[in-house]
């Protein structure tokens, strides 16, 4: 999913630089900030599991 992303944000990028599409720079960037944001749930979940398994100790 992460390459397929990285793909996508490299083809969104080439395309606003060569002027093939007229997007904002946002849109074209949310591919990745989609992953970004992935990343961050994904290590706010692992920590939360973390913090409850130690309290219960």
């Amino acid at each position: 999913m992460y390459n397929f992303l990285l793909l996508l944000t490299l083809i969104f990028v080439l395309a606003k630089l060569f002027g093939l599409i007229a997007w904002s720079w946002l849109l074209v960037f949310m591919p990745l900030i989609v992953m970004i944001a992935w990343i961050i749930w994904i290590v706010f979940w692992i920590g939360l599991v973390v913090i409850i398994g130690l309290h219960e100790e």
